[in-house]
Parts: structure tokens; C-alpha cells; sequence
């Protein structure tokens, strides 16, 4: 199994870009003078930030994102300039967590977290139904028992 966050995870990013770079337009506009050339080249630099964010490195670190589900492993990618892949063997999850927070009521997304020896792994912002879906696939159906890490024959350190 493998997919995407859902698409509404960008209106989040975008919109928190956006309060972000009123939040420094009102400090540049509150702490400096209007109208010099300081006042002017913050206020064109943070709306040069805000372009460049909203339509250059949020859609291309929404379009990293993605997971996938295998037989063997879990894999989840993101980033935008630095790339990151976090990899859990599927024998060595403990436990997985759907968790709701009131960004995903309004968005109807989940987040999922899973759990496993050694760390852990949190997929945000996955459409309810993927969620559920992953959270059934992901769910481990033996306990955490030295057969199942080490394969049949408990090939571990005694």
C-alpha cells in the first residue's frame, strides 16, 4: 500500500505562511518608521518570502511526502531540500495510533503514529479512510516476542 498526505495539508502550510509573513509585516510596520528604505526592503523582502514559500517550497514538499506499505517494511519520505526516509520493519511495530487534533476534524485527516522498537514514526495529515486502512494493515497481530523479531528459529544474541 502506498499514497499520499491528503492535499489539505497544504492549505494548512499555506495558511500558516501567510499569518506568518503578516505577523512580520506588522512587527517591520510597528518597530521602524514608514516609509524609509529599511521600512520599504523588509516589507518587499517578506513579501518575497511569502512568494517563494507559497508557491515554490510548500507544493514541492507536499508532492515529497508520500509513504509506503510493504510486506516488510514501512517507509515514510519528506522534505523539500534535504530528503528524509524513515523506515520501520514491520516484525519490530509494537503498536500504531491514530491521533485526531482539531486541524483534522475541520480537514478530515488523521495522523498516524506508529510505534516500534527504537523508535518511531509519525505520518501526518492521511485522509480518515487511508488512515483506518493503514492502521488495520499496520496493527501487529502476535505480540512483541523474540520468535517474531528474530525470526522462527529466535535466531537472536542468548
Amino acid at each position: 500500500m502506498e499514497g499520499q498526505i491528503s492535499k489539505k495539508s497544504l492549505v494548512i502550510w499555506e495558511a500558516a505562511a501567510v499569518l506568518a509573513a503578516l505577523a512580520a509585516a506588522w512587527l517591520v510596520d510597528f518597530f521602524l518608521p514608514p516609509r524609509c528604505w529599511l521600512w520599504y526592503l523588509l516589507l518587499w523582502l517578506d513579501g518575497l518570502a511569502l512568494v517563494l514559500a507559497a508557491f515554490l517550497y510548500l507544493p514541492l514538499r507536499y508532492e515529497n511526502c508520500r509513504y509506503i506499505a510493504t510486506d516488510e517494511y514501512v517507509e515514510y519520505q519528506r522534505g523539500f531540500i534535504f530528503l528524509t526516509r524513515s523506515r520501520i520493519l514491520r516484525r519490530a511495530v509494537l503498536y500504531v495510533t491514530v491521533v485526531r487534533t482539531p486541524f483534522s476534524v475541520l480537514l478530515r485527516t488523521r495522523t498516524l503514529v506508529i510505534r516500534s522498537m527504537g523508535g518511531s514514526m509519525t505520518i501526518p495529515c492521511l485522509p480518515i479512510k487511508e488512515a483506518e486502512a493503514l492502521l488495520k494493515e499496520l496493527t501487529p497481530r502476535h505480540p512483541a516476542i523474540r520468535p517474531r523479531l528474530y525470526g522462527e528459529k529466535g535466531g537472536g544474541h542468548d
